[in-house]
């Protein structure tokens, strides 16, 4: 049996530190210059997604912080509403949509512009329009639901095949965008 001493403890529980001292500085230093970039990407994506799902729209104006954006038309007229939601009840995790409301609180579109935790080929599928364009006609003022929790009561919409939780998770996130929309506009707050 080998003999342990301080020096054979020692040397590579301090290794060990530095190594990890080094790994912490470097991606400090590389989470510092990227973190205005990332940023900087994802309000083009959301800028994106608010034309998406508001085309008529020239510019927009925040009305509830991060969450719900009037657009309007160059005469400066209100043609829609942008709400952006997030729903954490995916499949692999967070899902985040813009739901556009057109003046009479009509959904005009959804654009799923974040569902990358979820499964490729299933639960991602629910950003492909055969998806999304079934939203479109239905009121802000009606809880959606999915065809599988639909009872009669409400709007319902066909999930994706095999992918039922990250579909409920999106439905999750349009709600939400309804009830801003409900609460903030409809509610004569605006």
């Amino acid at each position: 049996m080998k003999k342990m001493n301080f020096k054979s403890i020692f040397i590579p529980v301090l290794s060990l530190f530095i190594i990890c001292a080094v790994i912490a500085a470097a991606l400090a230093f590389t989470n510092d210059i990227t973190q205005d970039k990332i940023a900087q990407n994802n309000e083009q994506k959301k800028t994106a997604s608010m034309t998406v799902v508001c085309p008529d729209a020239k510019s927009f104006d925040e009305i509830v912080p991060e969450s719900l954006y009037a657009g309007k038309d160059d005469s400066g007229n209100i043609v829609g509403y942008a709400v952006s939601t997030v729903s954490s009840a995916g499949y692999g995790g967070q899902i985040k949509v813009m739901t556009g409301i057109d003046t009479n609180g009509e959904i005009v579109a959804i654009d799923v512009f974040y569902n990358s935790d979820e499964t490729p080929g299933l639960g991602q599928n629910t950003s492909n329009e055969s998806f999304t364009k079934s939203f479109k006609g239905l009121t802000t003022s009606q809880d959606i639901f999915v065809d599988k929790d639909f009872s009669g009561e409400g709007q319902s919409v066909d999930s994706v095949t095999a992918a039922t939780i990250s579909s409920r998770a999106v439905v999750d996130a349009v709600n939400q965008a309804c009830q801003l929309y409900e609460e903030n506009i409809a509610g004569g707050e605006q």
